[in-house]
């Protein structure tokens, strides 16, 4: 049933060249065959047609042969977005080793951090890592190219790291076929698919970034431009004139608002559609891009360990606050109202953490921590995570994610978080903290009334007792999530 919801939203010819690949391989194969003097990588320096393109990837894989590398290797992509990156990740994954994306930017000792929870011996990084032997793609010389590995769709193939909103961090691993089924489900949006220009805004380091910005760039033969550099985004786009974004909401949020600068040509005067995902989205936002700027937005659901794309919503203002239809190739259940799910895209499991992993299933079924609950119409939505619930003495308990989408949504609310917090009497009460500007105290006097309303909808013990403000942003996640103690 989903397979035929989402097939139906691509032409026949659209429909006719998608295909359904089970290793990173045969991606390579595929696009040589249609794509080979197609534009794959764009940089301001140059562009890379995709034979170009695969045969600097041939000539890393002859680098890693060189070097002994062995088939199941373990070796860290620690490279900001650039044309190198994505070398550096096919021919490792083409290989026959894994390739454990980490940031490209941020301190030495995150990445070190990173290396040494999954087992890391080498990496492609530009800085040097402490017991790590360490691979600068400017320094090092590449010889000719070697061909990839045969490997079977169940073999491991990348790793991704995810903390959620604790912090602490786990590297799933992911077999090829969990790889390109997430890949698969990434074509499906609104027509036109094929031959777009992505702008690699997302690191490639998070799998939202490698599977729906890279992996999907390249089945659907189209071509990417990393960002390699966030202050130069605006003459970026007006140069690229890119015709897809994917972004997570915030830098949606971040986009809008310098459009309200520069004028809906900031993003290149060719923009169809955004393609958002890794946070909730905001309808009203969603709003002002498909009927003030003329923008399609689309949103989803996704998970590190289910290869990213679980569902996905294209009609984001008929259908409010759901996530989506599920893609197929999966199934889902509900556990005292958790989201379980199995299916070809489910990660191995975690990296030298067969605790977690065990933790993490029932039987064959992920749990994801999400709660939620599927509509008659097959409409998934997402209403809390299971360990940001808040427990009462009287045994009643309350997602707060819920009240702070209610609150995020007055004017002048920049971001918002429920949680349990002392008074001033010392008890512990709801309190709702709000992100907002500074010295606006007519706007703090607006949120507070606008809290008192919604209280008066809400059952008695889920009422914000406490409303506190606070003029800088929460520590967030990597994902742009709220760290939540």
């Amino acid at each position: 049933m989903s397979e035929k919801y989402f097939m139906d939203l691509l032409t026949e010819e659209e429909q006719a060249l998608h295909v359904r690949l089970s290793t990173v391989g045969e991606l390579e194969k595929l696009t040589l065959e249609r794509y080979a003097a197609k534009p794959a990588i764009n940089t301001p320096a140059a562009e890379l047609t995709y034979a170009q393109m695969w045969d600097m990837v041939g000539r890393f894989r002859g680098f890693l042969a060189g070097e002994g590398i062995k088939t199941g290797e373990k070796i860290a992509v620690a490279l900001p977005n650039s044309a190198e990156c994505i070398e550096a990740f096919l021919a490792v994954t083409t290989y026959g080793a894994i390739a454990v994306m980490v940031a490209g930017t941020g301190p030495v000792q995150s990445k070190e951090e990173a290396c040494g929870v999954a087992g890391c011996k080498y990496a492609f990084c530009r800085e040097n890592l402490n017991g790590i032997i360490c691979w600068d793609p400017a320094e090092i010389i590449l010889p000719g190219a070697a061909p990839a590995a045969v490997l079977k769709p169940e073999d491991p193939v990348a790793a991704f790291f995810t903390g959620g909103t604790s912090g602490t961090l786990k590297c799933a691993l992911l077999s090829n076929k969990a790889l390109m089924t997430g890949t698969y489900n990434g074509v499906f949006g609104p027509s036109p698919v094929f031959g777009q220009r992505y702008y690699g805004l997302i690191p490639f380091s998070h799998i939202f970034g490698t599977v729906r910005n890279m992996l999907t760039c390249f089945l659907t033969g189209s071509c990417i431009r990393p960002c390699t550099d966030m202050s130069a985004i605006v003459q970026d786009m007006k140069e690229y004139k890119p015709t897809l974004l994917v972004l997570i909401p915030a830098l949606a949020g971040m986009l809008l608002n310098l459009t309200k600068l520069y004028g809906k040509d900031v993003f290149g005067g060719e923009l169809k559609l955004i393609v958002t995902g890794g946070a909730p989205q905001h309808t009203e936002m969603a709003r002002v891009y498909i009927e003030d700027l003329g923008i399609n937005l689309v949103s989803g659901y996704g998970l590190t360990e289910t290869a990213n794309l679980v569902s996905g919503n294209v009609e984001v203002l008929t259908h409010q606050n759901s996530v989506g239809k599920v893609y197929d190739f999966q199934e889902v259940r509900f556990v005292d109202q958790e989201i379980q799910i199995r299916g070809d895209n489910i990660f191995l499991g975690y990296i030298n953490d067969p605790e977690e992993t065990k933790a993490s299933f029932d039987g064959e079924w992920f749990k994801t921590g999400d709660l939620g609950y599927m509509d008659e119409e097959g409409y998934l939505f997402i209403t809390g995570r299971i360990k940001n619930l808040i427990y009462f003495s009287n045994g009643e308990k309350i997602c707060p994610e819920q009240i702070e989408a209610r609150v995020d949504r007055m004017p002048g609310v920049k971001a918002s978080m429920v949680s349990m917090k002392k008074n001033s009497f010392g008890a512990n009460v709801l309190t709702c903290e709000v992100y907002t500007d500074k010295d606006q105290p007519k706007t703090e006097t607006r949120i507070r009334s606008a809290i008192d309303e919604m209280n008066n909808t809400l059952q008695d013990f889920t009422r914000i007792r406490q409303v506190v403000f606070r003029y800088e942003d929460f520590p967030r996640t990597a994902a742009m999530k709220i760290r939540r103690q």
